[in-house]
């Protein structure tokens, strides 16, 4: 019986360790070859889009944001010229290392798909150019509005009130919060803080999570709150609060609080006697840490709580309507007249609406565009011959030294009254709250904020006028 030795390789087959080496030479020649090649197609190519970023939520909701499109070689610089967006809207670009940056100044249209091309895009070190392309559907900035029940006469309880949340794109709507009196609400991030009324008819604030559970929020005592608002930069809401008759410990009258939801502190803020402020309107400046806060004196002070600075007084006007976006000007009003303050400059400028013959103009509430320089205003014409007023809210837009204005919305019922307005965060559409009749309409007859039990939500296109849909309710806030 015979047995095999198996074949090995080594120092008595010197063919095998050639062809080995032999294959090993052709691979490795192999993989230089390949990785020479691929050099050579990215730096003699034209470059290649490796991907893309955008936040499809925020490009509606604020001015600004950006489309980050990633290649696979560092740039030439990119000129806006070479950038082409369908829809149509304005755009900025800036040039990173291998990555083109498209900067959308104003905010972009809801649940819309675009197209970005960027033609003619070359390496920094190569001659080739190609063009980059991406496409994308914007969200939809939920839409909130207080739907109060109507308590029924006879009956000892009512319905209770509910928060919507919807959106204008979409029919449907879904509670958010109920309650039994619900006086207001503001949006902060995912959350709410609501105010409710207490059987005593006292303010109750609370913190409503995405799921409606709440959770009750710190006061300074027993007594009601009113002028609600969330910071549009941090997590910190603000509120007037006035002591119950006879509430126990310090006594407050329209004393102006704060409250980081952060650290669950709440805080007065201080005026120039150091004292607590006392306001009749107050708001915060968007992108910025200070606040403007009205006195009883009509005093407006610009005060920034988290440093140790005095206030600075900029003027005395009975109304403090509105806020820019920027966190520059603001637009405030007497009984005549309203005015665009720039608290960057100092500067003062009068709105003067246009003269219709036979009436006298005013104008009211104001709000300013998100994106750009211009603002929606009611104005209200009142006819010496009839004695009636007409009432609508134009656009003004334009160089502020000749402004152009149009109709956007004018009441078609005739006894239909315009309570007032707020503008979508990316200018496309208004919610207008009114009464559909003026001559019949009831009160909720809520202690703060009371309204008409037929208030309703008109939603109109801006550049169209069109009426997109109507809600019951109030109180509409993106």
């Amino acid at each position: 019986m015979s047995t095999e030795t198996p074949f090995t390789a080594g120092p008595e087959d010197p063919g095998g360790a050639r062809r080995f080496r032999r294959t090993l030479g052709i691979l490795l020649t192999g993989l230089i070859v390949l990785c020479l090649a691929l050099v050579a197609v990215n730096l003699l190519g034209g470059p290649r889009l490796t991907g893309s970023d955008v936040d499809t939520t925020a490009v509606v909701s604020a001015a600004g944001q950006r489309l980050v499109l990633s290649t696979n070689q560092q740039l030439a610089e990119v000129s806006a010229d070479q950038v082409q967006i369908r829809p149509a809207s304005p755009v900025d670009v800036q040039t990173s290392n291998d990555s083109v940056v498209v900067v959308f100044p104003q905010p972009l249209a809801y649940d819309t798909e675009y197209t970005v091309r960027v033609n003619d895009v070359s390496g920094a070190f190569g001659d080739r150019s190609s063009d980059l392309a991406v496409t994308f559907r914007t969200g939809e900035a939920p839409l909130f509005v207080l739907s109060r029940a109507p308590a029924t006469p006879g009956e000892s309880t009512k319905a209770p009130d509910r928060i919507l949340r919807t959106a204008v794109g979409s029919p449907e709507s879904t509670d958010a919060f109920t309650a039994p009196y619900i006086q207001s609400f503001v949006p902060v991030g995912d959350e709410l803080v609501v105010v409710t009324l207490a059987d005593d008819l006292s303010s109750r604030l609370s913190l409503v999570s995405a799921d409606g559970q709440a959770a009750e929020l710190t006061l300074p005592g027993t007594g009601i709150v009113q002028d609600l608002q969330a910071s549009p930069s941090s997590s910190t809401v603000g509120f007037r609060f006035s002591s119950a008759p006879g509430a126990a410990g310090t006594v407050y009258d329209n004393t102006l609080f704060l409250l980081d939801l952060t650290r669950g502190t709440v805080d007065t803020v201080t005026g120039l006697d150091k004292k607590p402020i006392q306001a009749i309107a107050w708001g915060f400046m968007p992108a910025r840490s200070e606040l403007v806060a009205q006195l009883f004196d009509t005093t407006l002070l610009l005060v920034d709580p988290r440093a140790d600075t005095a206030p600075i007084p900029i003027g005395q006007f009975p109304n403090l309507n509105a806020f820019a976006p920027d966190g520059v000007r603001i637009a405030v009003s007497d009984q005549g007249s309203q005015y665009i303050l720039d608290l960057s400059t100092g500067s003062e400028a009068a709105i003067v609406p246009q003269d219709v013959a036979g009436t006298t103009p005013y104008t009211a509430e104001l709000r300013f565009l998100t994106g750009g320089e211009g603002y929606v205003q009611r104005v209200a014409e009142f006819d010496q011959a009839t004695g009636r007023v007409r009432q609508y809210l134009t656009l003004v837009t334009g160089d502020p030294d000749a402004p152009t204005s149009r109709v956007v919305y004018e009441p078609v019922l005739p006894n239909e009254t315009i309570l007032g307005f707020v503008i979508s965060p990316n200018d496309q559409y208004l919610a207008i709250q009114t009464v559909p009749n003026s001559q019949t309409q009831v009160s909720d007859d809520y202690p703060v904020g009371a309204q008409a039990t037929t208030a309703t939500t008109i939603i109109v296109d801006l550049a169209t006028g069109a009426i997109s849909r109507s809600i019951v309710g109030i109180d509409a806030t993106w």
